[in-house]
C-alpha cells in the first residue's frame, strides 16, 4: 500500500514539475502598449498594424486618445515584429517601429523608431546587429537638449563662433 501511495505521489509530482513552467504551446499573447508620436506631439489618430518577420499582418489596433495605442501579439509571432502607424491628419504619414522579442511592453512610435526602422532596414534587414547600429545612429542625430545642433542657436557674437569667419 506504501509502495502504491509513493508511486502516486511520484507521479504527481513529475507532471507538477513538467508543466509548472509554460510550454511553447502554452504561451500567451504579447500586449504591447505605447505612444505615437507624430511631427506635432502624440497623435489624435492612427491606425497600427503589427507584421510579422515573414511579412503577414498579425494584429491590428487604433490610437486612443493622447496617442495611446495597445496591441496584442499572437503567441506564436514570429520576430522581429515591424509596428507601422498610419497617421491620417499628417496625410496619411507612416511611422515605424520594431518589436524584437516577446519580452517587450513598451514601444513607442516616433520620427526617432522610424529613422531606426529605415537605417537598419537600409543596412540589409531587422537584424539584431542592424538595429543596435541603427538605434546608435538615431540617438547620436537627435537634437542636443538646448535645442537644434546649428550655429543658428548660438547665442554670443557669431564672428568669434569657430574662430571667427572662415
Amino acid at each position: 500500500m506504501r509502495l502504491i501511495i509513493l508511486s502516486i505521489l511520484f507521479a504527481f509530482l513529475v507532471t507538477g514539475c513538467e508543466s509548472g513552467g509554460q510550454s511553447n504551446s502554452a504561451k500567451k499573447a504579447t500586449v504591447i502598449r505605447g505612444l505615437v508620436i507624430g511631427e506635432e506631439g502624440p497623435a489624435e489618430s492612427a491606425r497600427i498594424e503589427a507584421i510579422d518577420s515573414r511579412g503577414q499582418v498579425i494584429a491590428k489596433a487604433e490610437v486612443k486618445e493622447e496617442g495611446l495605442y495597445q496591441i496584442s501579439l499572437p503567441a506564436n509571432a514570429n520576430y522581429p515584429v515591424l509596428l507601422k502607424a498610419t497617421l491620417p491628419k499628417e496625410r496619411n504619414k507612416v511611422l515605424q517601429a520594431v518589436v524584437t522579442s516577446d519580452l517587450v511592453e513598451e514601444q513607442d512610435i516616433s520620427p526617432m523608431t522610424d529613422l531606426v526602422v529605415k537605417s537598419a532596414l537600409g543596412q540589409g534587414g531587422l537584424t539584431p546587429e542592424n538595429i543596435a547600429r541603427a538605434a546608435g545612429a538615431a540617438i547620436n542625430q537627435r537634437p542636443t537638449q538646448g535645442g537644434k545642433r546649428t550655429s543658428s542657436g548660438f547665442k554670443g557674437d557669431l564672428t568669434k563662433q569657430y574662430s571667427g569667419w572662415h
